[in-house]
């Protein structure tokens, strides 16, 4: 199932684009809405294996703690069991989309206080894969916005623009009142569009990212548009500046 059946399309070619960034994790952001189940093979109360036809798996709820393009780390209650090898079903869920992915244990680490897995994620088809990515991206990119270190030009009188820069070509400008140094404005260009929000003005407004594409976005695209930078938001790098993260996130809302 898609999230995004109207802005990200990621056709073979860039599917393989994607898929060079190879292990590289992704941290998952505290305030994601992500929900993540781990079924894995039933056991007996001294950790023992039932045997698999007579007993179904068990799911057991966690904490998604960062995602690869092939795999995931998850947190488990310390009562759960899992051993290299192991074959499992990850569980993600997402605005009410479910995504149920086979996968094996690649490494696990018991605490007194939980435990850490490795998964490695098994798709079963090309469509499973783009769905899966469609999950991955705002994570991506949100995870790796970044300050330009560089000499940024300043071309609006009384502000302070500041540039930051993340995967899939994102740049996010945010302007500052050259005052009292506060967020006042930002444009977020990403994929195909482009995200500007103020302090002045309620509401995102939402538009293509090329100024020269003419053709108007219609309301179901704008809306993917919208939940998409929602997404982005909700897995922002901690480098970010904590009051353009605070920013960001009341204009989100």
């Amino acid at each position: 199932m898609f999230l995004f059946k109207r802005i990200l399309d990621f056709t073979k070619r860039e599917q393989a684009e994607l898929d060079k960034r190879g292990d590289k994790r992704y941290p998952v952001g505290a305030k994601s809405l992500i929900k993540v189940k781990l079924a894995l093979p039933a056991r007996d109360g001294d950790g023992n294996l039932l045997a698999p036809g007579k007993h179904d798996p068990v799911d057991w709820g966690g904490q998604l703690v960062n995602l690869s393009h092939n795999g995931a780390s998850i947190r488990l209650h310390p009562a759960a069991v899992a051993e290299a090898g192991e074959k499992c079903c990850v569980k993600l869920e997402l605005d009410n989309k479910i995504f149920e992915i086979d996968a094996a244990v690649a490494h696990s680490r018991a605490t007194t206080q939980q435990l850490s897995c490795g998964i490695i994620l098994n798709f079963a088809d090309s469509y499973a894969r783009k769905a899966y990515l469609q999950l991955m991206e705002p994570i991506v990119i949100g995870s790796t916005l970044e300050p330009v270190m560089a000499t940024v030009t300043q071309d609006t009188p009384g502000l302070v623009k500041q540039l930051f820069k993340g995967e899939s070509e994102t740049e996010l400008k945010v302007w500052r009142d050259e005052t009292d140094r506060n967020p006042r404005h930002f444009e977020l260009l990403v994929h195909d569009f482009r995200v500007r929000g103020s302090t002045e003005i309620p509401g995102l407004q939402i538009g293509w990212r090329d100024s020269a594409t003419t053709a108007p976005l219609t309301n179901s695209h704008k809306a993917e548009v919208r939940q998409f930078f929602q997404f982005i938001i909700q897995n922002l790098a901690k480098g970010l500046p904590a009051d353009v993260r605070k920013f960001l996130e009341l204009l989100a809302a």
